[in-house]
C-alpha cells in the first residue's frame, strides 16, 4: 500500500511538472525537461504495472519508458548546454547523441511491449530476461559516461564565467552538479545490486522499486530548479565564434573553444585582437582601464560584467579579455573582486565598521550577497571579515 501510494504520488507530481512546463513556454530547455519527465512518468508507470502484474500497463510503460539511461544521459548534457547556447546549436548534436536510444527503442522497446501485451514474440521476451542484467549494466555505463562528460562541461563553463562575470551566484549551476552526482550515486547502487544478483540469490526486496523512488526525488528536484533557472548569457565574442563556425560538428568546436579558455586562460592563443596594436596603444588601454577602476570605481556596480567594462573604456569585450589574460595575467572575476576587496579593506581601516554593518559596507562595494562576499574575502585575505577587523583592532591597540 505504501509503495503504491509513493508511485502514484510520484506520477502525479511529475504529471503536474509536465503540465506547468507546457504552460510556461516552449524554449529548448523546457522541451528537454518535458521529455525527461515524460520518460520518468512511464518509468514509474512500469513499476506500478510490475507490482500489480498488469501486462497492459507494463507494455505501455516499456514502450515509452524502457532504456531510460540512453535518453537521460544525452538530455541531461544538452539540458545544461541549453542554458548557455542558442537553440540551433543544440538540436542537431542532441539528435546525434540520441541515436543509441532510438536503436534501443526499435530493437527492444517495440518487441518487448508487443510480447508483454500479447502472446506474440514470447521467445524474444524470454531471451531479454536472460540478458537483462547485462543490458542494465551497459545502460548504466552509458549514463555514467554522459554524467562524466556533463561534469566536465560544467567545470569548463565555470571557468568561462570567471572570464566574464565578477559575481557567479547569478549564473550558479552548482545545483545541477550536485544533482548529476546524486544520479551517479543512484546508478552506482543499482549496478552493484545487479552484479550481486547475477552471482548470488536475488535481493529479497525489489531494487527496481527502490531506484524508482530515488528517481522520484531526482526528477522533482530537477523540475523545481529547471523551471526557475533562466538562460545564462555567454560573452558576445564566444557566441560569435560559435555562430560563424561552418564545421559539421559545431558541438565539438564549442568544447575546443572552452577547453582553450579553461585550461590556460593566460596563454590562450585563439584571441589575438591586441596584436595589431603597438605597445603605446596597449599602455593607453591600460591607463583607461585603471582610470575607470581607480577613479570612476566602476566595480561598485554589482551587475558589472565584461561587456560593461569594455564599453566604458571603448574597446570590444574580446580585446579586453585578451588584455586581461595576455597582458595583466588575470581574468575579469579576479580583477573586479580584487578591487572590491581592496575597497572594503579601505573602509574597514577608515573605521566605517563603527557606523555600518560589515554587509552594508560589502554591498556598497559591489557584493550582492553575504555568502559570495565572505567566500571571496577569505580567498583574497586568508581570513574572514570579522577576523580581519579583530586583527586590525589588536594591532592598533598594540601600537
Amino acid at each position: 500500500m505504501l509503495i503504491d501510494f509513493g508511485l502514484i504520488a510520484g506520477m502525479f507530481f511529475i504529471f503536474l511538472l509536465i503540465f506547468f512546463l507546457i504552460k510556461s513556454g516552449k524554449d529548448i530547455t523546457r522541451i528537454l525537461l518535458i521529455v525527461l519527465f515524460s520518460n520518468a512518468l512511464f518509468f514509474l508507470f512500469y513499476y506500478y504495472g510490475y507490482l500489480h502484474r498488469s501486462r497492459l500497463i507494463g507494455a505501455i510503460a516499456v514502450f515509452f519508458g524502457h532504456g531510460v539511461g540512453y535518453l537521460l544521459g544525452p538530455v541531461l548534457l544538452f539540458l545544461l548546454k541549453s542554458l548557455v547556447l542558442p537553440q540551433k546549436k543544440i538540436i542537431l548534436p542532441l539528435l546525434k547523441n540520441l541515436v543509441p536510444f532510438f536503436v534501443v527503442f526499435v530493437c527492444f522497446n517495440i518487441p518487448l511491449s508487443v510480447a508483454m501485451a500479447t502472446d506474440y514474440l514470447t521467445p524474444f521476451h524470454h531471451f531479454y530476461i536472460r540478458i537483462e542484467p547485462y543490458f542494465n549494466l551497459l545502460e548504466n555505463g552509458f549514463l555514467a559516461t554522459y554524467i562524466i562528460i556533463t561534469l566536465n562541461f560544467f567545470a569548463k563553463l565555470k571557468s568561462v564565467f570567471k572570464e566574464n562575470y565578477s559575481i557567479l551566484e547569478k549564473n550558479d549551476l552548482n545545483w545541477y552538479r550536485q544533482l548529476i552526482i546524486g544520479l551517479f550515486i543512484i546508478i552506482t547502487i543499482d549496478s552493484f545490486c545487479t552484479i550481486y544478483e547475477m552471482f548470488f540469490p536475488e535481493i529479497p526486496w525489489n531494487i527496481g522499486t527502490v531506484i524508482a523512488f530515488l528517481f522520484v526525488g531526482f526528477y522533482l528536484y530537477l523540475g523545481y530548479k529547471g523551471m526557475f533557472q533562466s538562460r545564462i548569457l555567454m560573452p558576445d565574442f564566444l557566441l560569435q565564434k560559435i555562430e560563424n563556425d561552418n564545421t559539421i560538428n559545431s558541438d565539438d568546436h564549442l568544447n575546443n573553444e572552452i577547453d582553450q579558455i579553461a585550461e590556460n586562460p593566460e596563454k590562450n592563443s585563439s584571441i589575438k585582437q591586441l596584436d595589431i596594436f603597438s605597445k603605446e596603444e596597449i599602455d593607453s588601454i591600460k591607463e583607461k582601464l585603471n582610470r575607470v577602476l581607480e577613479i570612476d570605481k566602476i566595480f561598485l556596480n554589482d551587475e558589472l560584467n565584461l561587456t560593461d567594462l569594455s564599453d566604458s573604456i571603448g574597446i570590444s569585450n574580446k580585446k579586453l579579455s585578451e588584455l586581461l589574460n595576455q597582458h595583466l595575467n588575470t581574468n575579469f572575476y579576479n580583477l573586479i573582486n580584487d578591487h572590491r576587496i581592496a575597497e572594503v579593506i579601505k573602509k574597514f581601516e577608515e573605521g566605517d565598521t563603527s557606523k555600518f554593518t560589515i554587509m552594508s559596507i560589502a554591498n556598497d562595494c559591489g557584493f550582492q550577497s553575504k555568502a559570495s562576499f565572505y567566500r571571496i574575502f577569505k580567498q583574497k585575505t586568508g581570513v574572514s571579515p570579522s577576523e580581519f577587523i579583530k586583527n586590525k583592532k589588536i594591532k592598533k591597540e598594540a601600537v
